[in-house]
């Protein structure tokens, strides 16, 4: 249903695959970019980390939020902070990265590590719930 970061709508409604087979959350170049850009000081890390990757100041790592049937679920930001910058240590390498040309998100255990998940083939569905 959309994004949010710390607290603010960012990105509205996109197709998402939840994939527990992938690691990151990866999205579309254009809004993985504007998500960014609502971080204070973020920046693009392509040319450091690999092509896609953004990286956020590691004293201020952003609480962001996916939603799915109308309800936000928090990522940590333990896991959406996937350590340091190479000889950068005062930015983290976000866990949210762009694919460009991409027209879907990839949803994976950046994720899928702060929620219950449950699949249900028969119905076609994919649940959430917060852990407890």
């Amino acid at each position: 249903d959309g994004i949010s970061v710390n607290g603010s709508a960012t990105i509205g409604a996109a197709a998402s695959i939840i994939d527990t087979g992938t690691t990151l959350i990866i999205g579309d170049s254009a809004s993985v970019k504007t998500l960014y850009e609502k971080i204070p000081g973020a920046r693009d890390a392509s040319d450091i980390v690999g092509r896609g990757f953004y990286a956020v100041p590691c004293d201020a790592i952003p609480v962001v939020s996916l939603a799915f049937g109308g309800k936000f679920f928090d990522i940590a930001q333990t896991t959406f902070n996937l350590g340091p910058v190479p000889d950068y240590p005062a930015y983290c390498v976000g866990g949210i990265i762009a694919a460009e040309d991409q027209p879907f998100w990839i949803v994976g255990d950046v994720f899928l590590s702060n929620v219950y998940t449950v699949f249900d083939v028969g119905a076609n569905a994919v649940g959430f719930a917060d852990l407890a």
